[in-house]
């Protein structure tokens, strides 16, 4: 009787331990696809301001600036994020989560932010109206990026885990 309630267990947790693999699956997949659509909205960004850097004299400098590092905090985002959805599932369950992919991805939010800081004060200082409107709707698509970032990471930080409070101590 006793050997069978521990096969019982041991088949229950086999079984616990796959289907959160396959959730993990599933939602890595799901990931990817958003991952996909994020970078290809800042590459239109990056394009659209390089683009306008050229139209107005007074804050293209700035803008073509603005647009170079984006470019790079963009690749940070990616690599960053395909590290934490290519993650095994029994490996987030088992030790939690890519915590210092997670850290890395706070540090671009901050970058972005610093980015759409700096657009809106360029944005003051434009003097065509047409630039003000572009660089007005490329400020939205950045925040809007942002956001979804900010999303990405609470949503993977807070994946159930087991020994992940144990992990985090150590780091």
């Amino acid at each position: 009787m006793r050997t069978r309630n521990v096969f019982t267990a041991a088949t229950l947790s086999l079984l616990l331990v796959a289907f959160s693999a396959s959730v993990a699956l599933a939602q890595s997949d799901k990931g990817k696809e958003v991952s996909e659509e994020q970078r290809s909205k800042v590459a239109e960004t990056v394009q659209a301001l390089v683009d306008l850097a050229g139209k107005d004299n007074n804050i293209g400098g700035e803008i073509l600036a603005v647009a170079q590092e984006q470019e790079v905090s963009n690749e940070h985002v990616t690599k960053a994020k395909e590290a934490i959805e290519v993650r095994g599932g029994l490996k987030t369950f088992l030790i939690g989560t890519d915590y210092k992919n997670i850290g890395a991805l706070r540090s671009e939010v901050v970058t972005t932010q610093n980015s759409i800081d700096r657009l809106t004060k360029a944005k003051e200082r434009a003097t065509d109206d047409v630039v003000k409107v572009v660089l007005d709707a490329q400020i939205k698509a950045l925040e809007e990026v942002n956001t979804n970032t900010l999303n990405f990471i609470q949503t993977n930080e807070s994946k159930f885990s087991l020994f992940g409070w144990f992990v985090r101590l150590f780091q």
